[in-house]
């Protein structure tokens, strides 16, 4: 079968068609995006009326193993809420390992497929027509690719998908996959059109819209290649700083490319203006008491806030602020423009007191870290440095008091989050007058100096909590041993539950690695009718075990809220 598309001869009346087709398939690509967010809302409707019509029927509150129970869960809306929990769980496991989740390539593969259908729909044999179409669906998802890394409380499809940025970006990264294959292909095939001309040479070196369109090919080819997991583990911040600036850079290269681009390009500015703007009114600047705890790696950062701005923080537990260091706070022979100008790093909320937020970071070889390091070691006493957020998928999550059972495992330095929400959820459990016996809490770390800043709190020790179990993965003749940093050279986060300088006591624990199989078993097996909720903090390996272990039990019908929090790069 022959090439089916052909250089053609076309009237002005036939160019004139060609770019209102252009055109109303850009629209409607654009357009399109509406359709699985509203897909999403018909979603969350239909489970909305569900759960009332089921809140309607129950006449009484069932106890758990109860002759009605065990006589209604063969009805078919169970068996099918069964299956759909197990469905769900499986689209949520990943592919392959660091592929993403099924449900997520899944739902690229289809969203890719009728991106490629409208780039080829009603474009004949013409070859200069697809060519121009690869390039026009690829700029019509650039505002929305924008959109879907908005960090700020302006962002729409966080609200109207009732999410955080932090879920939001493993679909910004794959809108960006797909933009990138459509705009290569836009490209290739224009330098395909001049060579068969005989014209290469010449329009890479007279015209202007060619040439800066190959310049943003080269840019998209350097985020592309800069985004790989392999690059940002080596250099997080030469990922980070390529693709800020030129991210900005190519709406702008785009926008005098081509003009029938300029709309979605000036609309993608605006959302990259809106989000910067929406963060600099979400930061503030706090005064800093910045402190060495004695014998470790570890900077205490006290930071004081006004009451207005300390309400968000309190609204919920394992929130996140990113942490900027301003220019008066820069540290001596630091160069101009700083580095610290354009980094933002996050840190766990450690602490939110009447008047003030704590942090408790680990000093590293980060650029950051050294920065707070000198501060801490300065004659400037109370040093401004710049908060911007709160953040956090954790203001997303249902009410786990409603839970039966909550499972918390924290991983090192995971503890981070697990341990502010362990403590918030039984606070919660026990001003309502419920026991909170059934919140569990599992702490796996290196080494039992890891918990050394925990037994100073005397009126709320872990110790005394029955379902809390620590664990130390070395073994405690290696207790002595230095304490070995990060390979990634990344800055390591602390929850400050009770740190008091000096205290050379260790809590408790098992000189063990945590059976998971065991401790998700002896969670789920108490009643077949509870309801679970597992957050986990760590590293990869340990959530990736404790998934498979939960997995085994949803795959049994069972109602489970997880939730795998991390940074990861």
């Amino acid at each position: 079968m022959s090439w089916p598309y052909h250089f053609i001869d076309v009237s002005d009346d036939q160019k004139h068609e060609r770019r209102v087709l252009l055109d109303r398939y850009g629209i409607c690509a654009q357009l399109s995006v509406l359709v699985p967010i509203l897909g999403f809302q018909l979603y969350r409707l239909a489970i909305w009326v569900s759960s009332a019509r089921s809140r309607a029927k129950t006449a009484y509150s069932e106890v758990p193993g109860s002759p009605m129970l065990k006589y209604r869960r063969p009805s078919t809306s169970r068996t099918l809420g069964r299956k759909w929990r197990s469905a769900s769980w499986y689209l949520s496991d990943e592919f392959v390992p660091s592929w993403g989740r099924r449900g997520r390539l899944i739902g690229a593969g289809i969203w890719t497929a009728w991106l490629l259908f409208l780039c080829v729909h009603k474009t004949g044999d013409d070859y200069m027509h697809i060519t121009k179409r690869f390039g026009e669906v690829a700029a019509s998802q650039f505002p929305f690719h924008y959109m879907l890394s908005m960090k700020s409380f302006a962002s729409p499809v966080a609200f109207l998908l009732h999410s955080s940025h932090e879920d939001l970006m493993p679909y910004h990264q794959i809108s960006g996959r797909i933009i990138w294959v459509l705009l290569v292909q836009h490209g290739s095939w224009y330098l395909n059109s001049f060579i068969q001309r005989g014209i290469l040479l010449q329009i890479l070196t007279s015209n202007r819209a060619v040439i800066l369109g190959m310049i943003a090919i080269t840019f998209m080819n350097i985020i592309a290649s800069s985004s790989l997991a392999i690059v940002r583990k080596w250099n997080y911040r030469a990922f980070f700083l390529v693709h800020v600036v030129l991210g900005i850079s190519l709406p702008i290269l785009l926008f005098f490319h081509a003009s029938h681009m300029r709309i979605y390009m000036v609309e993608a500015l605006a959302i990259f203006i809106i989000d910067v703007i929406a963060r600099k009114l979400n930061t503030i600047t706090g005064f800093a008491t910045i402190t060495k705890v004695p014998n470790t790696k570890l900077l205490k950062i006290n930071l004081l806030l006004p009451e207005s701005k300390l309400a968000r923080f309190q609204a919920a537990a394992g929130q996140h602020v990113y942490l900027n260091i301003p220019h008066e706070s820069t540290p001596p022979r630091t160069s101009n423009p700083s580095i610290h100008d354009l980094l933002y790093n996050p840190f766990t909320v450690a602490e939110v007191s009447d008047s003030s937020i704590t942090l408790v970071v680990r000093s590293l070889k980060g650029p950051t870290s050294k920065a707070l390091d000198m501060l801490s070691t300065s004659s400037k006493s109370r040093p401004p440095i710049n908060i911007e957020g709160p953040y956090g998928a954790s203001k997303k999550f249902p009410n786990l008091a409603n839970y039966d059972r909550i499972l918390l495992v924290g991983g090192g330095v995971g503890a981070t989050f697990v341990l502010p929400i362990y403590r918030d959820v039984r606070d919660q459990l026990e001003t309502e007058g419920k026991s909170p016996e059934n919140v569990h809490l599992v702490w796996s770390m290196r080494s039992r100096y890891e918990a050394a800043w925990l037994s100073a709190n005397t009126d709320d020790s872990l110790e005394k909590h029955a379902n809390v179990q620590l664990y130390y993965t070395r073994t405690a003749l290696d207790d002595h041993r230095d304490e070995i940093a990060p390979e990634d050279g990344s800055i390591e986060l602390f929850d400050n539950m009770s740190l008091v300088q000096g205290n050379t006591e260790m809590p408790s624990g098992r000189h063990e690695r945590p059976d998971l199989g065991k401790i998700v078993d002896d969670v789920f097996r108490l009643g077949f009718e509870e309801t679970v909720a597992i957050l986990v903090c760590g590293p990869t390996k340990l959530a990736s075990d404790l998934r498979k272990h939960v997995g085994a039990w949803v795959g049994q019908g069972r109602e489970v809220f997880w939730h795998d929090e991390s940074f990861g790069l």
